[in-house]
């Protein structure tokens, strides 16, 4: 599932929205704050569990023109009710009326449709499942508390941790899923983390010269070491390295970001920012080259 994560840096905003009175139906809340399409769809798939709810609640509901964008888009169109009620469901969180002063760095909330989501705080952006949140104005009453997304957040299927994205994605990532396997580096990046990695594709293992890829292959304690560089501790979606210079690796040392235009690398390789990846347990984020160290250190435990 290829995920386009693009977060746009946030100037927060100290105005907050007056509290509404809480007779105030969610879908007048919606429609009076601008969320109309967000409303009409709650209706239009019957969405009694969300519409009906007396529970708190905190909704990250998209803009009107996110939704234009979804009925636009030509893999999104003709999603079936099925999917649209999934859809809908991963933006309500049931239970929990999160104020902006709640919500913690790598926080995971349960949503209606049964999905987790990951919420990120970083030094000027906020998201959630990677898609920038604006955390302030929002929107709320007595039980329910809305903050605007420009985008729909996805969410990674169960089981789909960053091994098992790259493993399902062999056409392009067989080097490094072997890498991983020779490094004994697969239940780490199964079960542990969370964590961000720049992953090189096929290409990247191609551009080094045959014989070193072969002597890394034969040498496990290298090849975990050069991996571990790869690898950040934490969840960074392109709108945290946006603000993030310098990254400590896994294996020591700083992962250098650096930011042109629309143009992002990371040690001067590009990172393909339309092919991020969301995973269980982190980010994933491509890149063209294999990140090698300048010096060999002895790696660490993991």
């Amino acid at each position: 599932m290829k995920l386009l994560i693009i977060s746009l840096a946030l100037c927060t905003c100290n105005m907050a929205i007056p509290i509404e009175p809480s007779t105030t139906s969610l879908l007048e809340l919606l429609n009076n704050s601008g969320f109309s399409e967000l409303k009409d769809a709650l209706v239009k798939h019957n969405m009694t569990n969300i519409i009906n709810a007396t529970e708190p609640m905190t909704i990250f509901a998209p803009s009107n023109e996110a939704f234009k964008n979804l009925k636009n888009n030509p893999w999104t169109k003709n999603m079936t009710h099925g999917m649209m009620e999934k859809l809908m469901g991963r933006l309500v969180v049931l239970r929990r009326k999160l104020l902006p002063a709640d919500v913690r760095n790598e926080m995971i909330v349960d949503t209606v449709s049964n999905e987790k989501l990951r919420l990120n705080v970083y030094p000027k952006v906020r998201t959630v499942n990677g898609i920038m949140v604006v955390m302030e104005p929002n929107v709320q009453n007595q039980q329910v508390i809305i903050y605007r997304v420009n985008r729909f957040p996805m969410a990674p299927p169960t089981g789909r941790d960053i091994f098992e994205m790259l493993n399902r994605r062999k056409e392009r990532f067989s080097t490094l899923v072997k890498a991983i396997e020779v490094a004994n580096l697969k239940d780490t990046l199964k079960t542990a983390g969370p964590y961000t990695l720049f992953a090189p594709n096929n290409d990247a293992f191609k551009a080094l010269p045959e014989a070193k890829l072969a002597k890394l292959m034969e040498s496990p304690a290298e090849l975990k070491s050069i991996l571990l560089g790869h690898v950040i501790n934490g969840t960074y979606f392109l709108g945290a390295l946006l603000d993030a210079p310098e990254l400590p690796a896994l294996a020591g040392g700083l992962n250098k970001i650096a930011v042109n235009g629309m143009n992002m690398t990371v040690n001067g390789t590009k990172v393909f920012t339309r092919e991020g990846m969301i995973a269980e347990n982190g980010a994933i984020h491509v890149i063209d080259r294999v990140l090698l160290p300048s010096n060999t250190t002895a790696p660490p435990s993991v």
